[in-house]
C-alpha cells in the first residue's frame, strides 16, 4: 500500500514537472505565403519540427499557411509589431512599403542552378539585412531558392511576347513592373484568390510558382495555356526567413544557433523540391487539355533584356539600389555570365 502511494506521488510530481516544462517553453508563430499541403508549406512545417526536436521542446514554433492568421500582405507589419514572431514570406509582397523589396525578384536573370542562386543571395545578404532592419525586421537569410523559371498560366493563348499587350495579369513585385513594361495591366492577388480570379475571368493570366505547386492548387483546371519558361522572376529567393528583432534578441544563444541549423536543413529540403517539380512538369506535358507555349528565341531574348533593363532602371534610383546592382553584376561576371553582366553595366577591370 505504501509502495502504491509512493508511486502515485512520483507520477503526480512528473505530471506537474511536465506541465511546468510545457509552460516554460518559448512559443512562437511563423507565417508563410504557401498554401496548406504544398511542398513549400511542408518545408516550413519541417523547419518547426527540427527546432522543437533540437531544442528538446524549449522552443516551439507553430507554422501557419497563407491567410490563416491574416492576409499575406500584412505579414511584415505584423512581424515588426510582434503580432507574430517569424515569417517565411516572399519579400516582393513588401514593395508597397519600400520599392527596394522589388530586388528580391530578378526578371531576366540568367542564373540557372540552385548553387548559383544561393551564392548570389549570400553575396546580397548584407544588403537585405540592412533593408529589413530599416523596417524593424531581422533578416536571417534565405530558406528557399528558386533555380527554375516560373511559368505564366493563362485562359487565353499568349503565343508571342506582343500578345502580352492589353492582358490583365496577376503578379507581384518586379513581376508587375515587368509585365507593365510589356504592355499589360497587373493586379496583386494572394494565392487563395488566384483560382477564383481565373474561374471568373477577372484575370487573363497569372504567375504563381512552379509546376508542382500550380497543379496542387488546381490551376490546370482553369488555365489551359502555359508559357514555359516565362521570365518575370528569374532565379530568386522565395522564402526569406525574418523575425521580430526584439523576440530574437531575447532568445538565448543556443536557441538562435538551433534556428540557424534548422534554416540550413530547410535549405537542403528546398533544393530537393525541384525533383518533384521536374516530375510534375513532365506529368503536365502529358495532359492533352493543356497547351504549353514556348516563345521564339527572338522573343525570349527580348523578354530577358526587358527584365535586365528594369533592374538597372530600378537600381539607379537610390544609393542602396546602386549597391545592389554592383553586387549583382560583379557576381554574374564572376560566375561566367559575362554578356549579361556587360549588358547591365559591368566594366571589366583592367589587368
Amino acid at each position: 500500500m505504501k509502495s502504491f502511494k509512493v508511486m502515485a506521488v512520483v507520477e503526480l510530481l512528473l505530471a506537474a514537472f511536465s506541465v511546468q516544462s510545457a509552460d516554460a517553453a518559448t512559443r512562437w508563430r511563423v507565417v508563410t505565403h504557401a498554401m496548406p499541403g504544398t511542398e513549400q508549406q511542408k518545408i516550413a512545417e519541417d523547419f518547426c519540427k527540427t527546432v522543437k526536436t533540437l531544442s528538446k521542446g524549449e522552443l516551439v514554433i507553430e507554422p501557419y499557411a497563407a491567410g490563416v492568421l491574416f492576409p499575406v500582405f500584412e505579414t511584415f507589419d505584423n512581424v515588426a509589431n510582434g503580432v507574430v514572431d517569424m515569417a517565411m514570406v516572399y519579400g516582393a509582397y513588401r514593395t508597397g512599403k519600400d520599392p527596394l523589396f522589388n530586388l528580391q525578384t530578378r526578371p531576366g536573370c540568367p542564373l540557372n542552378t540552385y548553387a548559383e542562386g544561393a551564392y548570389l543571395d549570400e553575396k546580397l545578404e548584407p544588403f537585405f539585412s540592412k533593408l529589413y532592419a530599416k523596417h524593424r525586421i531581422k533578416y536571417l537569410g534565405h530558406i528557399m531558392e528558386s533555380p527554375i523559371y516560373e511559368q505564366l498560366m493563362s485562359v487565353v493563348p499568349i503565343n508571342k511576347i506582343s500578345d502580352i499587350k492589353g492582358k490583365k495579369i496577376r503578379t507581384s513585385g518586379f513581376g508587375a513592373l515587368y509585365y507593365r513594361a510589356l504592355g499589360a495591366t497587373t493586379v496583386s492577388l494572394s494565392a487563395p484568390e488566384i483560382y477564383t480570379a481565373f474561374q471568373t475571368k477577372n484575370i487573363d493570366a497569372a504567375e504563381w510558382t512552379f509546376w508542382d505547386e500550380n497543379m496542387r492548387m488546381g490551376f490546370h483546371e482553369v488555365a489551359k495555356y502555359v508559357v514555359d519558361p516565362a521570365f518575370q522572376n528569374g532565379t530568386c529567393e522565395y522564402f526569406p526567413l525574418v523575425v521580430n528583432p526584439g523576440k530574437w534578441e531575447k532568445l538565448p544563444q543556443h536557441l538562435k544557433d538551433i534556428i540557424i541549423v534548422a534554416r540550413d536543413r530547410a535549405r537542403y529540403q528546398s533544393a530537393m523540391v525541384y525533383v518533384a517539380e521536374v516530375k510534375a512538369r513532365e506529368k503536365r506535358k502529358e495532359n492533352s487539355k493543356i497547351k504549353i507555349i514556348r516563345w521564339s528565341p527572338e522573343d525570349e531574348k527580348k523578354a530577358r533584356e526587358t527584365g535586365l533593363k528594369l533592374i538597372v532602371n530600378e537600381c539607379s534610383k537610390t544609393p542602396e539600389g546602386k549597391e545592389y546592382l554592383r553586387i549583382y553584376r560583379e557576381t554574374l561576371w564572376e560566375l561566367g555570365y559575362k554578356q549579361e553582366a556587360k549588358f547591365i553595366g559591368y566594366t571589366p577591370k583592367k589587368k
